[in-house]
């Protein structure tokens, strides 16, 4: 049996807007080192304020940001500045403590826009969780053609063929367009799934058309049961990662010092958006 786990999404908020959450589920933790999936839209919307993200913590992960439609802003703590836009991958290396804000851009208030997109969080490798912060951001990816599917390589490797996006850990992150009745082999990685943002795909008999499938090294390809557009995320095992609110780690009593220090102050704060923030919940 190829199929491991078949995750069901689960419903969320986040800045006001309805998600489906794929990562983290009871019945799967992570696979390779994304321990979060969050698909939001499509969904048209009046831009106002209250779909604003305010400023908040990571730590121990990067935050992979994917449009289909609309615009965010994006700054954080270390001085980035940038719009998120369709087909871009932004990555933010969260290490031992950044905090960003995701907004609707200013000059877009009021409008009505379409708003669609796929948020990940990939924990750093073992040993790693404490390294320094970055941003990066890449418009310039890889369109393979993988036995006549379109394939976008956003991160890591597959195919043969590698991203330039600046990763923490050996994996895989892409897009592939498959028409009805095509078939995609799987890049090779430890541990892989296959999420079908539109359409529905198949994967050893097993359809899906919202569910994530979580398969083993046994599975070689998927086939498209109608056109369909996927997700493909994969990468190398990870020890255990406890996650609480916004923050990452594999060390229970490092993750409440996180908590401790963002209560207390003690985060750098985002130069030109520092009057308002998110409150930690109760916890951890």
């Amino acid at each position: 049996m190829s199929v491991l786990h078949r995750l069901a999404p689960r419903p969320a908020t986040v800045g006001g807007a309805s998600i489906r959450r794929m990562l983290p589920q009871r019945a799967c933790r992570k696979v390779g080192p994304w321990v979060f999936l969050d698909h939001f839209g499509p969904v048209t919307t009046t831009l106002r304020p209250e779909l604003d993200v305010l400023p908040h913590p990571h730590c121990g992960l990067s935050t992979v940001s994917y449009l289909f439609e609309g615009v965010v802003e994006h700054r954080d703590s270390l001085g980035s500045h940038a719009f998120v836009r369709p087909g871009e991958i932004h990555w933010m290396r969260a290490g031992h403590g950044i905090v960003h804000s995701e907004r609707v851009p200013r000059a877009d208030l009021g409008r009505t826009e379409r708003r669609h997109g796929l948020q990940l969080w990939c924990a750093h490798p073992d040993g790693e969780e404490e390294q320094e912060p970055a941003f990066g951001s890449w418009t310039d990816l890889p369109e393979l053609d993988v036995r006549g599917v379109r394939v976008q390589l956003l991160a890591g490797t597959g195919w043969g063929e590698a991203s330039p996006v600046e990763v923490t850990s050996p994996l895989v992150y892409a897009l592939a367009h498959l028409a009805a009745g095509q078939r995609l082999p799987l890049p090779d990685h430890e541990e892989r799934c296959v999420y079908p943002v539109f359409g529905e795909v198949a994967v050893d008999g097993q359809a899906a058309a919202q569910d994530m499938l979580v398969v083993d090294r046994g599975a070689t390809e998927l086939v498209a049961v109608r056109d369909a557009t996927v997700a493909l995320l994969g990468g190398a095992r990870i020890g255990a990662r406890h996650i609480w609110w916004n923050l990452v780690h594999s060390d229970k009593e490092r993750l409440a010092e996180q908590a401790r220090r963002w209560r207390e102050g003690g985060f750098p704060t985002i130069p030109g958006d520092d009057q308002e923030h998110v409150p930690a919940p109760a916890g951890p």
